[in-house]
């Protein structure tokens, strides 16, 4: 797979670099411009007026692009979740809030169970079909507004959501069992489930959480082995 950018190349990105340009000219322009146009006639004032317009719509179209680029470093291509970068941002204001608001707030991390050996004996078709089920699933059990889930990198997930210990216990058994359902070759998950105590900071939480699925993940190597 390529590494190229998708908005490395081509006239669209040559457009995003030589459009700042053109406002910076036409920004340094304005004072000579202004005075100029008391000077022209109704024809040339028109152009005048074309050329502004179009610089105004220009900026328009950079901040809108700068805005997708923005989203794209941000979002997992494969699931269209969030990615890890996006998680320690939100996590960070997630905190925030559920002490401003004293709020309860659970972390969920979760790992696709024996996924190597599925990609192995089905392809990575399938193991990418699995992926992309399990963010559906993981959206299809958020509530609105105040769960977020992210994918964090291969196999593993994590969902930030306002909930108890029981709530989120809750939401566990809920993935577990609609993954399970759902996913092409009825995959299992190993998840980790932690409450903020108020105050582990933003990695102390990820290693806490990322800690209880490891030791369920182990728990079912035991089973199955």
């Amino acid at each position: 797979m390529s590494s190229t950018h998708p908005y490395s190349r081509g006239p669209r990105s040559r457009r995003v670099l030589i459009v700042p340009a053109l406002i910076v000219i036409g920004m340094a322009a304005m004072p000579w411009i202004g005075g100029w146009a008391g000077r022209v006639g109704h024809a040339d004032r028109e152009i005048l007026g074309w050329i502004l317009r179009l610089i105004r719509r220009e900026q328009v179209y950079t901040q809108r692009h700068l805005k997708d680029l923005e989203r794209l470093t941000l979002t997992d291509p494969l699931t269209g979740l969030a990615n890890r970068r996006a998680l320690e941002h939100d996590l960070q204001l997630a905190l925030r809030r559920s002490e401003r608001l004293q709020e309860p707030l659970a972390l969920l991390y979760l790992d696709v169970d024996r996924f190597k050996q599925l990609n192995d004996r089905h392809g990575h078709g399938v193991g990418d079909e699995t992926l992309r089920m399990l963010g559906a699933v993981l959206r299809s059990c958020s509530r609105s507004g105040t769960d977020v889930a992210y994918r964090v990198g291969g196999d593993e997930f994590v969902m930030v959501a306002v909930a108890d210990q029981v709530g989120a216990d809750m939401l566990a058994k809920r993935l577990e069992r609609d993954f399970r359902e759902r996913s092409p070759r009825h995959s299992d998950l190993s998840l980790g489930v932690t409450v903020w105590d108020g105050r582990a900071g933003v990695q102390e939480l990820l290693s806490q959480a990322d800690q209880q699925m490891y030791r369920a993940k182990g728990a079912a190597s035991r089973r199955f082995a």
